[in-house]
């Protein structure tokens, strides 16, 4: 490749500094690696990069490549190298996340069978009390529940402040009545108890310490006798509280996804189940013979 030619016919094309630069730094080690790029045929250029990205994952580096390829195949046909473009159509297949599987969650009343097992010990049982209602009723992250601190609970006004983390947007929500009588004596006896350093934040684990993720899927292992058939995580507890807001309690998507913490509405309509009834609404009105 005459990289003078390729980046002179970018720059003809209108593109950006930054742009120009991107191609002709994605395509030179890509036509190093194979030399013979000129006369690949659409099954050649898909061996070669799956050869050449082998080792990346990132979804978002393999479509720039994919772009930059492209890219000089529009070069060499405007050039009159090639009469055929091998990969104009190439596609690297989206990853889809997997969706909700409303038959593994959980209902409100199976839920609540957490907030009832006795403990050993007093202070545990009032910690753990308050790990799990924050679960079942606030569908909080693990992330979001070592994040919390004394401070951000507010006994007066019945609400619980969240802090914001990379997957979760900040907002204040409301405490379920059952919370307010184990957070007080939590904070005002349990938690004096437990904690062994200086420390503002909330849940203290069995070392006195700050509370970790570990414990946190710990405590909720230990339940896991009430559902023994069934996946009973700190993720599927929140998808099922998520799934309940929206289809046994009726609440606006709008709603839940302030509550939940999604950025985008999007991934709050996942957690939408489409009914019996609906479903039949739907195969009526659209039904060729209905």
């Amino acid at each position: 490749m005459e990289a003078n030619s390729f980046e002179e016919y970018i720059i003809k094309k209108g593109h950006t500094k930054e742009t120009v630069k991107t191609y002709c730094f994605q395509v030179t080690p890509f036509i190093a690696m194979f030399p013979h790029l000129n006369t690949f045929t659409f099954k050649d250029v898909n061996n070669a990069l799956a050869e050449y990205l082998k080792n990346h994952k990132n979804q978002n580096y393999k479509n720039s490549i994919l772009a930059s390829i492209k890219k000089y195949y529009d070069y060499l046909i405007e050039t009159g190298q090639r009469n055929d473009h091998p990969c104009r159509t190439m596609q690297f297949k989206a990853i889809r996340k997997r969706g909700v599987i409303h038959s593994d969650l959980f209902t409100s009343a199976e839920l609540e069978l957490l907030m009832e097992r006795d403990e050993r010990f007093p202070g545990l049982r009032k910690r753990n009390q308050v790990v799990v209602s924050l679960l079942i009723y606030q569908a909080l992250q693990i992330q979001e529940i070592e994040n919390l601190k004394v401070q951000h609970v507010n006994l007066d006004e019945g609400r619980v402040y969240i802090q914001a983390t990379p997957s979760g947007t900040r907002r204040h929500l409301e405490l379920h009545p059952k919370q307010y009588k184990i957070f007080e004596s939590y904070i005002n006896e349990s938690r004096r108890e437990l904690l062994k350093v200086e420390s503002d934040k909330l849940l203290v684990g069995t070392r006195g310490t700050p509370i970790t993720k570990d414990l946190v899927h710990y405590i909720i292992s230990t339940f896991k006798p009430l559902f023994p058939d069934r996946n009973l995580t700190p993720e599927s507890i929140r998808q099922s509280v998520i799934s309940n807001w929206i289809n046994e309690k009726r609440f606006p998507l709008e709603q839940v996804q302030l509550m939940a913490g999604h950025a985008w509405i999007s991934t709050t309509e996942k957690y939408r189940q489409t009914s019996a009834d609906d479903k039949r609404a739907i195969v009526n009105r659209f039904h060729p013979l209905a």
